[in-house]
């Protein structure tokens, strides 16, 4: 048997291809919040060198923003990989609830459903362990980041400038 059809039978099953659909979806965030990461990094560090530009509107707006885009990407990425397992586990329970013992020959073709629950754990597991260290790795200074939004939210509502100002603006 090649690698090529041992891995299609690996993930052959229903539930294999729902956790790399999964998987997939989290890689897209992971790319989408790395992107997004590094502009909200150099805007960040381009206020702070020019703090007293507050009554700048647009700048105001564009931190409230960011905050919430960085904040809800990056906890949708942290939720993401705490699924995984969840998922494997969903996987082996299906698997094992279409078991037939019912007779001799249901009893050998009930490998195939070890098989699928056994490859549906250890894929949730592979990619869960994938990803925290992926979050380990190049996510490490995104709460970092997260905490300077926050500071300079604070400043910013502190010197009365609030969230509102896109509102009132026009």
């Amino acid at each position: 048997m090649s690698f090529w059809s041992k891995f299609g039978h690996a993930i052959s099953p229903y539930y294999n291809v729902i956790i790399f659909a999964f998987a997939v979806f989290t890689v897209w965030v992971a790319m989408n919040l790395n992107r997004n990461k590094q502009s909200v990094d150099h805007e960040i560090y381009d206020w702070e060198a020019t703090s007293e530009d507050l009554l700048n509107v647009d700048r105001v707006d564009r931190i409230f923003d960011s905050y919430r885009k960085i904040n809800t990407q990056y906890t949708l990425f942290i939720t993401l990989i705490s699924i995984f397992p969840l998922l494997g586990m969903l996987g082996t329970v299906l698997s094992l609830l279409g078991l037939d013992l019912s007779s001799a020959e249901a009893i050998s073709s009930a490998k195939n459903n070890f098989f699928g629950a056994l490859t549906s754990t250890a894929w949730g597991i592979i990619f869960a362990v994938t990803f925290k260290i992926v979050n380990a790795r190049l996510f490490a200074d995104t709460e970092d980041l997260i905490q300077r939004h926050l500071a300079l939210i604070k400043k910013l509502r502190k010197s009365g400038i609030a969230e509102s100002q896109k509102q009132t603006r026009f």
